[in-house]
């Protein structure tokens, strides 16, 4: 936008703003900045990570690259040279732009301009014809059975070990466990609900719900699981109160601090991490349980739909495409089953 042409008022584009703190543009030729800046403000049903995330995008990528083009001026080989130009960039932390970042950056301009299309602002989404490197599938990184059920011996006496069970077995997300309330298990029937997950949003820890619809599930635990949950909420209540200087209620969260305080999602994973270092076990990411859950799952026998299921995942073609080739142990099971029916029928 030409500031010597425009005067403007200050925009905040935080969660919640007003109409009066949108841009305004006296010129009339409505900026990439602009139309972007008011396409934010117009999202206000997006759960507070996702708009966060935008907002990120736009102040940060694309704002310096196109905010200055008008908007029925913007063409493929801007967002093109945009994308060439940002993969050559440090990141935050001092390390390269991922592909994968590109490519979230990609789908929020895609988003914007879509509704530019719709609106009539634009003919043709000019991000739709430009291509961007393929990610590369991650590298599945999982503990066996043998090596999870290690760790959760070693780590019994940490008040966390009841998390890391609920990750590595039942195949929760860190938010998910993070958010969990008593009130969401009933440990007499063996469920488990999944209705709230834990996400950090500037700064902040945040409780909303899943993502998507399948997020939101019920999950089987078994009596010997449901056994430990009683007695993990036993020691909770009581660090509770020896931590307290008066008579507090009991906490509604299943995993808190000694204080009966909500906890950092990113302090568990900091945690996880210190105790593989102390018990010198082969190093995984805590999001590398929920991988350890699925493959020890499928060599035991749990098929795709029911792992689908636990896990949460929108479809079992999610399941299939990520996890089936997790653990050599589910393909050695399966090559052992159709061999009996063969040899020994």
């Amino acid at each position: 936008m030409n500031r010597e042409r425009a005067q403007t008022r200050h925009l905040h584009i935080a969660h919640g703003a007003t109409v009066q703190d949108i841009t305004v543009d006296d010129v009339g030729e409505e900026t990439v900045e602009t139309y972007l800046e008011n396409w934010l403000w117009g999202k206000q049903s997006l759960r507070p990570s996702t708009h966060t995330s935008y907002e990120i995008h736009i102040r940060r990528y694309l704002v310096p690259y196109l905010g200055n083009l008008p908007l029925t001026a913007l063409r493929p080989l801007h967002v093109e040279r945009m994308y060439r130009e940002l993969a050559m960039l440090e990141g935050t932390r001092g390390r390269p732009i991922t592909v994968s970042t590109l490519r979230r950056v990609h789908a929020t301009l895609m988003s914007a301009m879509n509704t530019a299309v719709r609106r009539g602002l634009i003919e043709r989404n000019p991000a739709a014809t430009v291509e961007l490197p393929r990610t590369p599938r991650p590298t599945m990184n999982a503990w066996t059975a043998e090596e999870l059920g290690r760790f959760l011996t070693l780590t019994t006496a940490d008040p966390m070990n009841m998390m890391f069970v609920l990750l590595g077995l039942v195949g929760l997300r860190r938010g998910e466990a993070v958010a969990l309330r008593w009130s969401d298990l009933d440990l007499n029937a063996g469920l488990l609900r999944v209705e709230q997950t834990s996400v950090r949003v500037g700064g902040r820890t945040v409780i909303g719900p899943p993502k998507s619809s399948s997020g939101q599930r019920v999950v089987a635990i078994d009596e010997e699981t449901a056994r430990r949950l009683q007695w993990h909420q036993c020691r909770q209540r009581l660090s509770v109160l020896r931590a307290s200087d008066e008579r507090v209620p009991p906490p509604t969260q299943v995993f808190t601090t000694e204080r009966g305080e909500p906890l950092d999602p990113a302090y568990v994973s900091r945690l996880f991490s210190r105790l593989i270092a102390h018990h010198n076990l082969r190093p995984i990411r805590l999001h590398d349980l929920r991988h350890t859950s699925a493959s020890v799952g499928l060599a035991s026998g749990e098929s795709l739909v029911e792992v689908s299921r636990r896990l949460g995942h929108s479809s079992i073609t999610i399941t299939a495409d990520v996890y089936s080739h997790v653990s050599p142990e589910v393909a050695k099971s399966s090559a052992e089953r159709l061999a009996r029916t063969i040899y020994h029928p």
